[in-house]
């Protein structure tokens, strides 16, 4: 029925996923998993609209001189997101991929409830509000600690989400279904950034912070029925996990006493053992390394554009409320756009041509609107009156909308099919390191530039042509990353090889159980 409704030319690509009277239990699964992801962008748009706002405001937070501590708070991204990945290759390595994702959304659902907590006592509180740690004050340092979690905790959560949904896929199905999935995504980023206008008057900016943990809450259920379903009807990526986790065993047990030693000494120091394999797991699969240097070029290039927005929006827009609604209804123009791409676009562009094509035409709107930011003032009609200070954020505002847009709509869906006829720790260890080593720290370390830059300059440095460098080295990587993509017929013998190791595994597990009993 649900399908009856769609246009003809979505309905033929969605009916094998939807049609059936009696849905299959990965089909279950995955919409499960699809309904979680989108349930956690959801709770986003409010922590991001929430934070941004706290973050500039004059009563609470830095105000006037946000400008110089957004690039510095950035800096501190990188470290914790660091801090979380190693707790989360601990908690796999140890209990599986499903009790990883578990714990890491409760942590997320936990501090969001706790900072929205906090900041309403403070906000009512003024005396608290206003109590010094050294230059800060109190309001001040929870946001500091609240706007840095929230741009730590996103990328990490919906990589375990998306490895999940890569682990059920196949290429093909990954090409027919991935864009609709980030569709759904960006449609529930969408309402809630169009919305945050609204509930920002009924509940205040704290209170979007627990809105965005009751979100969360939700998705921590939805993914732990779609990993249950897995487990009980034998689709668990965990269990090809298992079968590495054997391999390694019979190759430890064959190995001599000294390098037994060695392997029990290196396993003592986790993070020496954690970085050693990480190191290991690049050398073997090079398509991480080159999506770990697009991804850092990338967030090079959207952290420019989101410091240059951040400065103009606390200079144009006065007030926190309506900043944060600015915020809100910035994002949902970008998700609405993205949403149209993944829904319209999207499903053509991967049935029709071959992911390396996708990747290498990517850039090219981006770097039109970074040439466009070099153009001189005069170029433009003078109706645009591009020397004030609302027309400047404006165009700021095309540039990043562009740049998003692309990382929405095609850049994530493309990374997501790369991963693919990757192995097991490529889609779940591999995609974390690069989530925190190449996308916090692309963010933190381009924080820490322009922040020397604004102190060295007085605060007086264009970033214009910074940005147009970074657009043009995030095509570089773009392109040498497409010579490592596999065509899809290729990708599809991959996937097809693993999945039948898996099964032969499976089988020889269950003809051991039966001679044992």
């Amino acid at each position: 029925p649900l399908v009856s409704h769609l246009p003809q030319w979505m309905a033929a690509s969605m009916t094998p996923l939807l049609s059936s009277s009696s849905p299959t239990p990965k089909t279950k699964s995955i919409v499960a998993m699809a309904c979680a992801m989108a349930m956690h962008f959801f709770g986003y748009e409010f922590a991001r609209g929430s934070n941004m706002a706290l973050f500039t405001s004059s009563t609470l937070g830095f105000g006037s001189v946000s400008g110089s501590y957004y690039p510095l708070a950035m800096i501190f991204v990188s470290p914790v997101s660091m801090v979380l990945l190693l707790a989360y290759g601990r908690q796999l390595d140890a209990r599986g991929p499903r009790r990883a994702l578990r714990n890491f959304t409760f942590l997320c659902i936990s501090m969001l409830a706790l900072s929205g907590t906090t900041m309403a006592t403070l906000q009512y509180n003024e005396a608290w509000a206003n109590i010094k740690f050294l230059s800060w004050t109190m309001s001040q340092l929870v946001i500091w600690v609240s706007f840095v979690f929230q741009n730590s905790y996103a990328h990490l959560l919906y990589a375990q989400q998306w490895s999940f949904l890569g682990s059920v896929f196949t290429p093909t199905q990954a090409g027919k279904y991935c864009s609709y999935i980030a569709g759904l995504s960006s449609l529930s980023s969408m309402v809630a950034g169009a919305s945050v206008s609204k509930f920002v008057g009924l509940v205040g900016l704290p209170g979007l912070l627990g809105m965005a943990a009751l979100s969360l809450t939700s998705a921590l259920a939805l993914a732990d029925v779609a990993y249950s379903l897995s487990e009980k009807h034998g689709f668990d990526p965990s269990l090809e996990m298992q079968k590495h986790s054997k391999e390694k065993t019979k190759k430890t047990a064959q190995s001599s006493p000294t390098d037994t030693d060695n392997e029990e000494a290196q396993s003592n120091n986790s993070l020496f053992n954690q970085i050693r394999q990480g190191i290991l797991l690049f050398r073997q699969v090079p398509t991480l390394g080159a999506l770990f240097f697009e991804a850092l070029t990338f967030q090079s290039l959207s952290t420019t554009l989101n410091t240059c927005l951040v400065t103009q929006l606390k200079d144009a827009v006065l007030d926190d409320g309506r900043r944060a609604a600015w915020t809100g209804n910035f994002y949902a123009c970008v998700n609405g756009l993205s949403t149209v791409f993944q829904f319209l676009l999207m499903p053509v562009l991967t049935q029709k041509m071959e992911p390396k094509v996708l990747w290498r035409a990517m850039p090219i709107l981006p770097l039109l609107c970074g040439i466009a930011q070099l153009l001189p003032k005069s170029f433009f009609p003078d109706r645009l009156a591009m020397a004030s200070s609302s027309s400047a954020l404006y165009l700021i505002a095309i540039s990043f909308l562009t740049a998003k847009t692309m990382d929405y709509s095609l850049r994530n869906v493309l990374a997501e099919m790369s991963y693919v006829p990757l192995s097991f720790e490529a889609r779940f260890k591999g995609k974390e390191i690069i989530a925190v080593f190449a996308n916090r720290f692309g963010k933190s370390g381009m924080a820490l530039i322009l922040s020397g830059l604004h102190f060295s300059s007085g605060g007086s440095v264009g970033l214009s042509g910074v940005s147009l460098f970074l657009t043009l080295g995030w095509l570089a990587s773009a392109v040498g990353l497409s010579e490592l993509i596999p065509s899809k017929d290729e990708a599809e013998r991959l996937v097809a090889e693993r999945n039948k190791l898996v099964d032969d595994e499976k089988t020889k597990s269950n003809e051991n159980d039966k001679k044992k009993r």
